[in-house]
């Protein structure tokens, strides 16, 4: 609302309702003129169509007189063949200007009297009236096909028998000229009473229009200006300000109501006052508890933008409060799915408790975390955004996962040399009774299949107890810096030498900036060198297999990634590619790929796989650079 005293008047109520109210006003009025016009026309019109039709009956009559007339003496003449008594009586009526032609005509409808007038000859003058006989025919036939005449005829009958017919045309010129000036008259008449009306309706419009300005002005726009002058007071801190109230109408209404607003107002601020400050003291409290808390809590909003950053989370992320607040969120999580999940749980009203995910701190560096998330509810209990709760517990998953470790390779060392030990002790008499068993060159073809079947057998057997033995056996590293392209390289060439054949192309895309890595060469080549083993098996009908290096994902990282053609890996059993003794593969041993990731897993990276079904699969070695130290 506007807060200067008085409002400019083009935006007021009656610069708004005057000329909505004479637009009514015209309109009404000039419908209702309209109307009366209208009706005064339709009456004037009626009367000119009125007289119109009683002078063209009054010529009908003439005409049905004069034929009646000619009809009743035309006998008199038809039987004493006096033709000249009945031209005539033809000539004598032709006086009337009305006539334009009057003819008698025998049974056979001939002519029998021969007086027509000329076209344009005055009836006064007896010569001009008379049309020879020899073109009393052609005249006659023309005043008949004459549409503006008006015809007459009677039958001529003497005793019930039929002597000719009597035909009269008369003229409706005279009529015809009578109607135009009438016409004339009328339209005039219209005229005069079009623009009386109107100059009454418009001189009565604008008295009205004036009168109606005039009162709305003293009975309204006043008033409510008044009422308007109190507001500004209000709004300008007068919370004291209140209307005059001297009318019991809907302004004196309005008045009373501002009044009551303003009472109510004045104690809402009062009270609003005493709850800030109450207010200020609880937020305080809270932000004490906040910034005093060991533990990450942040709030975040409906859209996921950071509401709350505690000091707490401050130290542990590396990040100021500044640089996070109305931010999304999603910055902080490394797996964007996993805290989606997690936030639309919490979005569905259940809390998450110690959900375990890993966060980016502004360095880049990531750590695990345990959250606890909880809805956060306004007063009425809408949702409003999330609470988090976290704490870092890197170091104590680290040894988590350490202690596990150990407790696993010490159960596996002990089953494993239980196993070779018992294993070994077996191939040894295989072994023996193999050799006495082998079969000369003269032996069937069978019995020397069978021998070469146990010893493969045997041979498998030795493997899987070396990849146990190689995956219980404690790691022990010896590091060097190395360049990770060139014994890529290297490893590439030995299985190039030793296990492709020629259907198998190998594809290098090797990163040139790649920086050294801190590794053991021989471990590292045995892990790379087991997926690379898998991925030429897993394309038994050639294929091609791409090794690519490069930088990242994050900083201070590199990355090899491994993909072949093959036939893929199902869905369901990536999870468990890199489990101990699981395989998919005839006589696997389940070890080779588990061997590969606790070996990158031990020089402080990672290694991860996907695939999707028939088109290959890809393993992806992370591994930390070497420091410059």
């Amino acid at each position: 609302m506007r807060t200067s005293r008085w409002l400019p008047w083009r935006y007021g109520i009656q610069a708004r309702f005057l000329p909505l109210f004479a637009v009514f006003v015209i309109g009404s009025m000039a419908v209702l003129g309209a109307t009366l016009f209208l009706n005064q026309r339709q009456i004037t019109l009626s009367r000119f169509e009125q007289d119109t039709h009683d002078l063209l009956q009054v010529l009908q009559d003439k005409g049905n007189a004069y034929s009646t007339f000619l009809a009743r003496i035309a006998p008199q003449g038809i039987l004493s063949h006096d033709y000249l008594l009945l031209e005539d009586y033809a000539e004598e009526l032709s006086t009337d200007p009305d006539v334009v032609y009057a003819v008698i005509l025998n049974h056979a409808q001939r002519p029998l009297t021969h007086f027509l007038k000329k076209s344009g000859s005055p009836a006064q003058t007896a010569d001009a009236v008379r049309v020879e006989p020899t073109q009393f025919a052609e005249s006659l036939a023309k005043a008949r096909a004459d549409s503006s005449l008006m015809i007459a005829k009677r039958n001529i009958r003497y005793n019930d028998a039929s002597l000719g017919t009597v035909e009269v045309g008369l003229s409706q010129a005279k009529i015809e000229h009578n109607v135009e000036q009438l016409k004339t008259s009328l339209e005039q008449e219209l005229r005069r009473i079009a623009v009386l009306t109107g100059g009454e309706i418009l001189l009565a419009l604008v008295i009205l229009i004036l009168l109606s300005n005039w009162v709305f002005n003293r009975l309204v726009a006043r008033p409510i200006q008044a009422l308007g002058a109190d507001m500004v007071r209000v709004q300008s801190g007068d919370l004291g300000a209140r209307a005059h109230v001297d009318r019991e109408d809907e302004i004196g209404w309005l008045a009373h109501g501002f009044n009551k607003m303003a009472t109510d107002l004045q104690s809402h601020v009062r009270k609003i006052e005493e709850q800030r400050l109450a207010y200020k003291e609880t937020r305080d409290y809270l932000a004490n508890i906040l910034d005093n808390s060991a533990d990450m809590i942040a709030t975040t909003a409906l859209d996921d933008s950071v509401v709350e950053f505690n000091a707490a989370a401050e130290r542990i992320l590396g990040y100021y409060r500044s640089e996070v607040v109305n931010k999304n969120s999603s910055s902080i999580y490394c797996d964007a799915t996993e805290r989606d999940r997690l936030y639309a749980t919490v979005q569905n009203g259940k809390p998450v408790q110690n959900a375990e995910t890993r966060l980016r701190r502004k360095d880049g560096k990531t750590i695990d975390v345990e959250l606890t998330l909880s809805p956060l509810r306004d007063n009425a209990g809408k949702l409003i955004g999330t609470i988090c709760i976290g704490r870092d517990i890197t170091r104590a998953k680290a040894m988590r996962r350490e202690l596990i470790q150990a407790e696993k390779m010490a159960s596996v060392g002990q089953v494993s040399a239980w196993i070779a030990h018992q294993i070994r002790n077996s191939l040894g008499e295989i072994l023996m009774c193999t050799a006495e068993l082998r079969p000369g060159r003269d032996s069937a073809v069978s019995v020397r299949h069978a021998h070469r079947d146990l010893t493969n057998a045997i041979t498998e057997m030795d493997n899987m107890v070396s990849d146990l033995l190689d995956y219980s056996r404690t790691l022990s590293l010896h590091t060097t810096r190395v360049n990770l392209n060139a014994a890529l390289d290297g490893l590439l060439g030995a299985h190039t030498a030793s296990g492709l054949n020629g259907h198998h192309r190998i594809e290098r895309a090797f990163d040139p900036n790649l920086p050294e890595v801190q590794i053991d060469v021989f471990k590292m080549e045995q892990a790379l060198g087991n997926v690379f083993k898998n991925a030429l098996q897993a394309m038994p009908q050639g294929g091609t297999l791409r090794v690519r290096t490069c930088r990242g994902p994050e900083a201070n990282q590199v990355s090899v990634i491994i993909q072949d053609s093959g036939a893929g890996i199902h869905h369901d059993d990536l999870p468990n590619v890199f489990r101990p003794f699981f395989t998919t593969k005839p006589g696997g041993t389940g070890l080779g790929l588990a061997i590969a990731a606790r070996i990158v897993e031990a020089h402080g990276g990672s290694v991860s796989a996907s695939s999707t079904p028939g088109n290959g699969a890809t393993f992806t070695f992370i591994l930390p650079e070497a420091s410059n130290s």
